[in-house]
């Protein structure tokens, strides 16, 4: 069912530039006694979040999370295991319920997600606003993709009943296309789309709606320059505005490789150098990016850091070319934006010595990890509700009986409490592992940067060998028969690394 918006005829004040404070009243009855903790997205392209403060959910099942925002902040709260996220402006506050996902299952990674439930928000909030477009823009995509694929099996239905079957080259033009929307049916939406939203005068709010059409008009068989004209040439960047991020990923997500086919050696120039001047001069002959110095910058690290990994991009040229705009770009966004890039793409890399985590023993007496890190190691990451883990930790029970000899094996446990970890413990057989729980586990996920469970890492003396390493049943018994291998002929015992 849509979700209806009352157009409101007064005009949306918004605050002013300076950061102000903004405060959530959280209601989590099923989370008392846990740690709610609020995070501030630093940028919308590498979607890096800050910690900012955290509450004891009381007996009552409330909190209350207070942060400075300024804009339109985006926000992330989280319990345990659990996330939603929201926006913030300043001055704003807001009475929200927080309830655990219904029907369902954990996410493997260990980050599920949890509809927010505003109360008395006001209809101009931008939480109002976006989650009612999206609705609105969710449900035509559904109705065009149901109508694309009836009249594509229409169209084959009378292909199959004509006496004549024709060969392919003949076949009706809606057969085997990929569907695209009508250029008349988006007209028509957009036109009643804003025609519902004349009333609401949010900045903000109109360059979401500007780019979430952008994004819906771009696409196979389009006419780019019509689309680069309209939706981008001379249009402002809006940092803050995730439907933007989106659109120009989509829409500027070639020139690199367009950039190697047309000067192949520049572009090995610029990384061998690690000039951002001589990629950017590169990235300037396109039609689309040669009279803007500003959006230029921007797609130029945004390709580097979304294409770190492809053939097309040289790792240690990116990193520099990454660096130098951090540090020296003239927009002081790009500064920002690339020094994120580079602490996603560079974190918990080989080379680095495990950050500082503070761990107990099973009976809750402190323990000193780096004490049981000495030489080689190997730690993984675990929960007792991770049923995938199950599988295997019992994987790493048949390889430390082993190779316990060159290696030991640690397994950190994120349960909430040592409670939960020795029941755990208690309905399953002695492995010998070095048993540890994790005090701060959801310190521990930001530090590591933990995005799913099991997560495996060796390590040698506590610095980083294989960040992160192969599960089990995906290679590991390889690396650690090396390492044996390695301490019977030359009596040296250490993990083999990148």
């Amino acid at each position: 069912m849509r979700t209806l918006l009352i157009p409101i005829l007064s005009l949306l004040l918004l605050s002013s530039g300076h950061a102000q404070e903004a405060v959530i009243d959280l209601h989590a009855p099923a989370y008392a006694g846990q740690a709610a903790v609020l995070y501030r997205t630093l940028d919308l392209f590498t979607l890096r979040a800050e910690r900012v403060t955290s509450a004891l959910i009381g007996d009552d099942g409330r909190a209350e999370l207070r942060t400075e925002a300024k804009g339109t902040q985006r926000l992330l709260i989280r319990i345990g295991d659990v996330f939603g996220d929201l926006y913030a402006r300043p001055g704003s506050r807001y009475a929200v319920e927080f309830h655990p996902p219904e029907g369902r299952a954990r996410s493997l990674n260990g980050t599920t997600r949890a509809e927010l439930l505003f109360i008395d928000l006001d209809p101009l909030d931008p939480n109002a606003l976006t989650a009612d477009l999206n609705a609105r823009i969710d449900a035509f995509i559904s109705e065009d993709l149901a109508t694309d694929q009836a009249a594509g099996m229409q169209a084959l239905d009378v292909v199959r009943r004509s006496e004549e079957q024709g060969d392919s080259l003949k076949r009706p033009p809606t057969l085997f296309v990929m569907p695209t929307w009508s250029k008349a049916r988006v007209d028509t939406f957009e036109q009643k789309v804003r025609h519902f939203y004349r009333d609401v005068n949010d900045p903000w709010f109109a360059h979401y709606l500007d780019n979430s059409f952008a994004g819906l008009r771009h696409g196979p068989r389009v006419n780019e320059k019509e689309i680069f004209d309209s939706c981008i040439k001379g249009k402002p960047i809006a940092y803050d505005d995730p439907e933007q991020v989106r659109f120009l990923r989509s829409f500027y997500s070639e020139q690199l490789q367009q950039a190697q086919r047309a000067d192949g050696a520049t572009l090995k120039k610029a990384f061998d150098l690690g000039e951002p001047d001589t990629l950017s001069a590169l990235l300037a002959k396109s039609d689309f990016l040669k009279d803007d110095a500003r959006l230029r910058e921007l797609v130029m690290i945004d390709l580097l850091y979304q294409q770190y990994h492809s053939k097309v991009v040289d790792r240690a040229g990116a990193e520099a070319i990454l660096r130098e705009v951090s540090q020296r770009s003239t927009f002081p966004e790009h500064r920002s934006i690339a020094a994120n890039m580079l602490w996603d793409l560079t974190a918990m890399r080989v080379g680095e010595p495990l950050p500082a985590i503070r761990v107990e023993h099973p009976n809750g007496k402190e323990a000193t990890l780096d004490s049981l890190l000495t030489g080689a190691a190997c730690v993984m990451l675990t929960a007792s509700w991770c049923s995938y883990c199950e599988q295997e930790l019992e994987g790493l029970a048949q390889l430390q009986a082993e190779y316990m000899d060159v290696v030991r094996f640690v397994v950190i446990s994120l349960d909430h409490d040592a409670e939960t970890l020795r029941r755990y413990l208690k309905t399953h057989k002695e492995t010998g592992f070095v048993w540890l729980r994790a005090q701060a586990e959801q310190q521990l996920r930001d530090d590591l940067r933990v995005r799913h469970l099991p997560a495996f890492y060796l390590l040698n003396d506590g610095v980083l060998a294989r960040s992160p390493a192969p599960a089990p049943s995906r290679g590991l018994g390889a690396l650690l028969h090396a390492v044996k291998a390695e301490a019977e002929q030359n009596g040296r015992v250490k993990v083999w690394d990148d």
